[in-house]
């Protein structure tokens, strides 16, 4: 039957079309992800950039505050030392008891000085070995960054290639369908998405999984003319006169079509 045979072509033509369509969402999927995935990539070394920046800073405000305190201890010694020079001075015993309070007093501050300052340099010692290996983690990140980017910029390259050579078998498709079916067909593909042309299995459609009737099994396997699911408007065919690598499950995720029956 010529009828048959040209509506079994332009099934076949459908579907293909429809792989190729399923494809390219794939592939311009992928296209888009691999910025984002260069951003999660260059997130970790940004970050590990940053604790290493705050930690030199730490380093740098305690090696500032080290300073001061040396030169706060070097202020002390000068006070004791002079205080200790004023010994030969003294007359009295009272003067003399005030005298060693002073002395007293400034060995104490310079006391509390040294713990300070001891207080600091173990706190310096401590961020410069946390520099240093956060030093070796940033060089480690730069490297692991720069090739996941030259890695994932390949794979640009390779699906921008592979999208010039799908769309061209799209334009290629596109004219041997009937205007009137592609035009079906793209509008039930912008409902569903993916899937705008399904098989029927084991009595049932293979886009919402609802029953098929009995007439209506008998129609599409005669393929006399174009019908659709009732329940979800897809395209239906009979699956022994059109090959299709796979179906879609009640998740809507793809899956090997049933054997026919």
């Amino acid at each position: 039957m010529p009828e048959e045979t040209q509506l079994k072509d332009q099934l076949e033509q459908l579907v293909r079309l429809q792989e190729i369509d399923n494809r390219l969402v794939i592939l311009k999927g992928e296209t888009v992800r691999i910025p984002e995935k260069i951003e999660t990539a260059r997130k970790f070394l940004t970050e590990t950039q940053t604790k290493f920046t705050q930690t030199h800073a730490e380093g740098e405000s305690c090696n500032q505050r080290k300073r001061e305190k040396e030169r706060d201890l070097e202020t002390c010694e000068e006070r004791l030392s002079k205080a200790r020079n004023r010994q030969s001075e003294i007359k009295t015993n009272k003067e003399y008891q005030a005298h060693l309070q002073e002395i007293e007093a400034f060995k104490v501050e310079k006391g509390r000085v040294e713990e300070e300052l001891l207080t600091l340099m173990e706190q310096l010692d401590g961020c410069k070995r946390k520099e240093t290996e956060l030093s070796q983690t940033v060089k480690a990140a730069e490297q692991k960054f720069e090739s996941e980017r030259l890695q994932l910029e390949k794979q640009a390259e390779a699906l921008k290639a592979e999208l010039g050579v799908v769309e061209k078998e799209r334009e290629a498709i596109v004219p041997a369908v009937d205007p009137k079916l592609l035009k079906m067909y793209q509008k039930i593909k912008n409902l569903h998405r993916e899937w705008a042309v399904v098989p029927i299995q084991h009595g049932t459609c293979g886009g919402c999984h609802m029953n098929v009737p009995p007439q209506m099994i008998t129609e599409v396997r005669a393929r006399q003319r174009i019908l659709t699911c009732s329940q979800c408007q897809r395209i239906l065919y009979w699956p022994s006169s059109v090959e299709q690598p796979a179906s879609i499950n009640e998740a809507g995720s793809p899956q090997a079509p049933a054997a026919s029956s």
